[in-house]
């Protein structure tokens, strides 16, 4: 083994031991110590089975490697879940403190999720943009974070580029008859990974002759496999693309179940949704009256008429959607945006805001576009530098027309781009997961809640509407009331599309007439909801939960309730699934 990935896994080693100690602190009895071991041989085990996942979690000693992908390793690591299952539910939970019992549970969540996946769902054999996402950021993330040398981090990329043509092979084996829209998306995203090694990883070797040399000589294997891989997915697994995209009423109930950890039932987050969808938009017309006359002065309202309402919304959308960015501006935009937040935050005592940490806004990388408008990408938890996060924003896509182009960014206007900044950044994903990050729970540090942390930045950005930010601008809040009515449909539509059969058509419906978008993020939305399944539903789940924390935890606080002391202490204690967040917060 080289003395660079010896010297990326000593600092796992460092963060096991840390865990370790304080499992171990203040408790005399056995139970923890073998909690604690379990938990580092689980790790160690999962970190070689996912070592892509592994690099962006902070854990170097695999960085070397991709991930193998063939029935052997599959069929071995599924028999390591099983074997770790057994021994976690035969370990004592009563003689574990409160924290480790939560973790005890978060991890059975974990291993019957993996399962359910790779047993049942087998993305592996139905997904190629699990090859295309592998490839790409396996490579991206030894490039993009500065967590070692770079001709540390250029060794570990040769010997990834050596492994390309293997996984690729076992994808051209492995793959059966995916949805065709996963092919798709995949052909252009494997365009991205040739353009990252050819361009993007030949930049940064420049300069380094020795490793310079090694990376042209890895490059050409790996580039000859991604062009064939190019043409299996074109020629060959394109036309034979015709799996269903929806994972049906059974699998998606049990997925649903495992994604949110909640204790509520389908038919009770549907029923919840809809109610919410109902009142967000009479919510909306209420507010939109006011600008109506602003807008449009001598035109008569019509009380009481849903059409008219209907036409009168979407009127004032349109016309605050006249103000918006483009593509020249919408990174500057949105730094300035960032600063004005922050600034916001510290005036009225929102949060206590730790500045260590940088935050860079860019264009998200060519191989992971297609899924999301905009994302977050924070350092991994195990990570010991200070790293910088990165605020990615999807660029308009060269087959754009300036029709589609312009509504985009119609979409994403003036006053929507700060609320998704909200979310996505200030004091949304940016801000929790960097608390997350230094959570001492190595469990909630690597298998953080989605739920949590969708839910989160969601209720900002309500909070923040609601503190006042922009001088409590109705066109703001008419902007935030639709960013959440997008949340409300997204749920409606994960359920409806994987277990009802929801159609394209009733999809932007929904999406375009009942949640005022634009056609571009409606139809951005239907790709997005067949390429991916409960994640969707992270976000309306998540807000319910928190909003219902707020509310039990000023109860109990009584008179010495504040917002900054509830945020910190819900950010105090990792991203932990909602229902696990009211032992600790409330009934600890």
């Amino acid at each position: 083994m080289r003395e660079n990935t010896v010297r990326h896994g000593s600092r796992l080693a460092l963060a096991v031991a840390a865990l370790l100690a304080l499992f171990q602190g203040g408790c005399g009895a056995p139970a923890p110590n073998v909690f604690s071991e379990m938990v580092d041989e689980f790790l160690e085990g999962y970190f070689a089975a996912h070592p892509v996942t592994a690099t962006a979690i902070g854990a170097h000693r695999h960085d070397h490697a991709l991930d193998d992908l063939s029935e052997e390793a599959v069929a071995a690591e599924i028999q390591r879940l099983r074997e770790f299952e057994t021994r976690r539910a035969a370990l004592p939970a009563d003689d574990l403190d409160h924290n480790d019992r939560i973790d005890l549970e978060v991890l059975g969540e974990k291993i019957e999720a993996e399962l359910l996946e790779l047993e049942e769902i087998q993305s592996w054999k139905h997904d190629p943009l699990v090859y295309t996402q592998t490839v790409g950021s396996g490579i991206h993330l030894l490039l993009a974070r500065d967590f070692a040398p770079l001709e540390e981090r250029l060794e570990d990329a040769a010997s990834r580029l050596e492994a390309v043509p293997r996984l690729l092979e076992q994808a051209k084996q492995n793959l059966d008859n995916p949805p065709r829209i996963h092919t798709e998306t995949a052909i252009r995203q494997n365009q991205g990974n040739i353009r990252l090694i050819r361009e993007d990883l030949a930049r940064a070797a420049a300069g380094h002759p020795a490793l310079q040399a090694r990376i042209e000589e890895a490059s050409g294997p790996a580039l000859e496999a991604l062009q064939g891989f190019q043409t299996f997915l074109e020629d060959d697994l394109l036309p034979r693309s015709e799996g269903d995209f929806r994972l049906g009423h059974n699998l998606f109930r049990r997925k649903l179940a495992l994604t949110l950890q909640s204790n509520l039932p389908p038919e009770e987050i549907q029923r919840r949704a809809w109610a919410e969808f109902f009142r967000v938009r009479e919510e909306m017309a209420a507010l939109a009256r006011g600008l109506y006359e602003e807008y449009f002065p001598g035109s008569r309202i019509r009380e009481g008429d849903s059409h008219f309402e209907q036409v009168m919304v979407g009127k004032v959308l349109n016309r605050i959607a006249d103000d918006h960015p483009t593509e020249d501006n919408v990174l500057p935009f949105i730094r300035e945006t960032l600063s004005r937040l922050e600034s916001f935050i510290g005036e009225n005592d929102l949060l206590t805001l730790d500045k260590s940490q940088t935050l860079e806004v860019t264009w998200m990388p060519e191989f992971s576009r297609g899924v999301a408008i905009a994302g977050l990408e924070s350092p991994g938890p195990l990570e010991t530098g200070a790293l910088k996060a990165f605020y990615y924003v999807m660029p308009i896509p060269e087959e754009w027309s300036d029709r589609e182009a312009e509504s985009f960014f119609r979409e994403y206007n003036d006053h929507m781009v700060q609320i998704l900044t909200i979310h996505e950044a200030m004091p949304g994903h940016f801000v929790q997961i960097y608390h997350a990050n230094r959570h001492p729970s190595v469990v909630r540090q690597v298998f953080g809640s989605g739920t949590f942390i969708e839910g989160w930045a969601v209720y900002c950005e309500r909070m923040m509407t609601e503190a006042g930010y922009m001088d409590h601008d109705p066109r703001l809040k008419l902007q935030q009331l639709k960013f959440y009515l997008r949340t409300v449909v997204n749920a409606i539509l994960d359920w409806e599309i994987h277990a009802v059969q929801m159609n394209e058509a009733g999809a932007l419906d929904l999406m375009i007439n009942g949640g005022y978008q634009e056609p571009s993020e409606a139809q951005g939305k239907w790709t997005r909801a067949r390429l991916t399944s409960t994640q969707l539903s992270t976000y309306f789940v998540g807000i319910q939960d928190v909003l219902d924390l707020r509310d039990k935890y000023r109860e109990a606080r009584g008179d010495e309730f504040t917002l900054k002391e509830f945020h910190g202490a819900l950010l105090a204690h990792g991203s932990l699934a909602p229902k696990y967040m009211e032992r600790v917060l409330i009934q600890p």
